[in-house]
């Protein structure tokens, strides 16, 4: 089952980091777009952020400005920006029973 993970930033942590990309498209016209691109790292410890019933929100990634080149060999800190959240549905054991296996020569079944 795929997982969907929830993406929140802190839009004061955002300001500065957009960038303007310009490119043609097919019929020649300039296109100017604004752009905001950070990383989605995994952490290495999830953690439960809030646990219900059927499920549990698990802080699974955090998101990160990204760094240039020179950034990253003068070893500058990375801007945190935000979390990653994904819900993890809790399995109600009790609507779940074991499969049993039947063979047609199986006369107790019938």
């Amino acid at each position: 089952m795929a997982q969907k993970i929830q993406v929140v930033l802190d839009t004061a942590k955002l300001k500065g980091l957009s960038t303007n990309r310009t490119w043609k498209n097919k019929d020649g016209e300039e296109i100017t777009t604004k752009e905001l691109k950070f990383e989605l790292v995994e952490v290495k410890e999830p953690k439960i952020i809030f646990s219900a019933d059927k499920y549990d929100l698990v802080k699974t990634h955090f998101a990160a400005a990204l760094q240039t080149k020179e950034e990253r060999e003068a070893k500058t800190p990375s801007v945190f920006i935000g979390d990653g959240i994904t819900t993890v549905w809790k399995n109600d054991q009790s609507t779940i029973s074991e499969a049993k296996v039947v063979r047609e020569d199986d006369e107790d079944i019938f």
